[in-house]
This record gives C-alpha cells, sequence and structure tokens, in this order.
C-alpha cells in the first residue's frame, strides 16, 4: 500500500551503489527502517534529524520500507550550516534512537521529537540545548526528579532521584551548584541560566543511563562533551 507520511530520520547509511538505509520515526508508525532507493543521486539529500515528507510502499510490517521520494517538509538550513549544531543533532538522533523498539508508534511523541528538530534549527544557545534536550526527553518519558518538598535543598540521590533523600542510596550529589543547575533545568526554568554548571550535561547523562530503559549515547557523547563542555 502506497503511503505518505512526515518522518525524521534517525540514522542513514550507504545501501548499495545509489541507495541508502535509513532509520526513520513517523507518527503512524513509530520507529521503522527503511531503503531509499536510489538515495544518493536524488536531489532532495537526506539528513540525520531532518524533518520530510516520504512515499513508501509498507510491503511488510516488520522489513525494511521501500521509500520511493523524499521531500523536505521543513527547512532547517541554520542546522546543517553549523558544524556544531550538526553535531549536536547526530546527539539528539542517537538518543532517541537509543532507547525506542522497533515499531513503537506514538504520536506524542513524534510531535515533541519535532518540535525538538526546530527548536534546535533556531536555538542561538547552542550550549544548552543538549541539556534541555535530556531534560525534556527525561520528563516527557515520565522519569522526572522529584519535586523537593523545600527550597533549601543540598543533595540529590541520583539513584531514587530525590532531592535530599531520608534513606541516601550510594550515589549521592553534593555539589551545591550542580544540585541547583539540576533542580532548575527541570523546576526552575526561569532561574536556569546559560552559565549552568558543565558538569550538568553529565549527570543528566547519568541519570538517564539509571532510568530511561536502553538509553546509550556514546558514540557523539563525547565530541559533544569535548566541543561544547571542556
Amino acid at each position: 500500500m502506497k503511503e505518505v507520511a512526515e518522518v525524521v530520520f534517525l540514522d542513514i547509511k550507504p545501501y548499495s551503489e545509489s541507495s541508502l538505509w535509513v532509520c526513520l520515526f513517523s507518527e503512524k508508525h513509530g520507529l521503522q527502517n527503511g531503503i531509499i532507493k536510489g538515495g544518493k543521486k536524488k536531489k532532495t539529500k537526506p539528513f540525520v534529524l531532518g524533518l520530510y515528507q516520504v512515499t513508501f510502499y509498507r510491503w511488510s510490517s516488520s522489513g525494511l520500507q521501500n521509500i520511493v521520494s523524499i521531500e523536505r517538509s521543513e527547512n532547517l538550513e541554520d542546522t546543517y550550516r553549523s558544524p556544531v549544531k550538526i553535531l549536536v543533532a547526530f546527539f539528539v538522533a542517537e538518543s532517541i534512537k537509543s532507547f525506542l523498539n522497533n515499531e513503537v508508534v506514538d504520536q506524542s511523541f513524534f510531535h515533541f521529537l519535532k518540535s525538538e528538530v526546530l527548536r534546535l534549527n533556531i536555538t542561538k544557545t547552542v550550549k544548552a540545548y543538549p541539556v534541555f534536550f535530556l531534560a525534556k526527553l527525561i520528563a516527557f518519558s515520565g522519569h522526572s526528579p522529584l519535586k523537593p518538598l523545600s527550597r533549601s535543598f543540598k543533595v540529590f540521590d541520583l539513584t531514587t532521584s530525590e532531592f535530599d533523600p531520608k534513606n541516601p542510596s550510594g550515589r549521592i550529589v553534593t555539589a551545591p551548584e550542580l544540585v541547583k543547575s539540576l533542580h532548575d533545568v527541570f523546576y526552575n526554568k526561569q532561574g536556569f541560566k546559560d552559565g549552568f554548571e558543565p558538569k550538568l550535561f553529565d549527570l543528566l547523562l547519568e541519570y538517564c543511563n539509571y532510568h530511561l530503559p536502553g538509553y546509550n549515547s556514546k558514540k557523539s557523547v563525547e565530541i559533544i562533551r569535548e566541543t561544547l563542555y571542556s
């Protein structure tokens, strides 16, 4: 059956002399793989974390989808003209792909992902983007830290997601600025400053590894860390 759908490309690899293999996420069908026949020679070139209208034949519910045409659905030139934003785009795509299972269909998640793609394109504060992205991903997945009962919190328990836990575990964060930055990125965005504690990125990554099943972004993390937070 022939279908047209808006998709986000999460991974792109050579498949043959002229074709491309892609991993994509769509609103209707979730995470899938496909082949763009002649993709290397098409006028419209696919990019990771790009938004496209694709025409495909869904010949198998579990096999590769045969994509016959692609057209951009959004102009993301500000992203693809910036080497740093391209690095961030790969990080976002890898993060999304890592914890989604095949055939996952979640319409609200597609809209979340699309909004993040558009936000990356227009952002002027690239350094803060990965931090806010991870915080939004954690919140969207329902794994936000527990909101502290008072404003005088001093430590954070990474294992239990609690500020000032009554029964601390073995992974406690005590650095005052880091604890405050973690709180603010979830619960006080107006008070969150671009000059945040650089270790917040690593803390959020560790939080994802603890609380988001299957999360893995090892390939791109080192480049992001060295480029934005060293």
